[in-house]
């Protein structure tokens, strides 16, 4: 089960608030190198900077499924 990587409290499918960053490693060493994630719940996402906040994006587990903006009727990137 995936906890937070800073206080170790247990995330929860369906939770909302919690944070995701992936991670892999640095300088591409290998193509085919894995990212992991890394998550964050909200309490201690509170407590980031700015800066570090835009680093982050909206965990969702499990995915919503719904169409891109690709795949909406009359857009011209089919």
């Amino acid at each position: 089960m995936p906890t937070c990587s800073r206080c170790g409290k247990e995330f929860k499918p369906g939770a909302a608030g919690w944070m995701a960053r992936l991670e892999g490693p640095p300088g591409a060493v290998s193509p085919d190198a894995k990212l992991k994630t890394i998550l964050i719940c909200p309490e201690d996402f509170a407590k980031l900077g700015p800066v570090q906040k835009a680093m982050w994006h909206e965990h969702i587990d499990p995915p919503r499924q719904g169409p891109t903006r690709e795949k909406r009727p009359g857009h011209l990137s089919a």
